[in-house]
């Protein structure tokens, strides 16, 4: 079947509809759409959320798809799903809450109760 190739330009555009109900923003603008490839009606990208443990990623996955299905021209979508875990940062940055000690081990006798 003849048809025009679906644009980059179309398939951001139709992804920008997707929103994170957590977020209430487009997942084009949150930059999760990455890796974006078209060849001929076949595209395929990746979204890369804020944890593994998303709980609307298979709403988000389903609505993507949607969203790029919609389009003239195109034939297959292949979505995949990561995420990027940033680490976190200490609450006291490299600054030490007592000077020259580097760790700190705490211990509890575990008794639970007093008596």
């Amino acid at each position: 079947m003849a048809g025009t190739a679906p644009t980059a330009e179309q398939v951001l555009k139709a992804l920008g509809s997707v929103e994170d109900p957590d977020l209430h923003r487009d997942i084009v603008s949150l930059g999760f759409v990455q890796d974006l490839r078209i060849d001929g009606g076949a595209v395929s990208f990746r979204i890369e959320l804020t944890t593994p443990a998303c709980p609307v990623k298979d709403q988000l996955r389903a609505q993507a798809e949607h969203a790029v299905r919609t389009i003239p021209g195109v034939q297959a979508v292949e979505i995949e799903m990561t995420a990027k875990v940033t680490a976190s940062q200490p609450l006291l940055g490299n600054k030490g809450v007592i000077p020259g000690v580097k760790n700190v081990v705490a211990v509890s006798s575990g008794k639970g109760g007093v008596g």
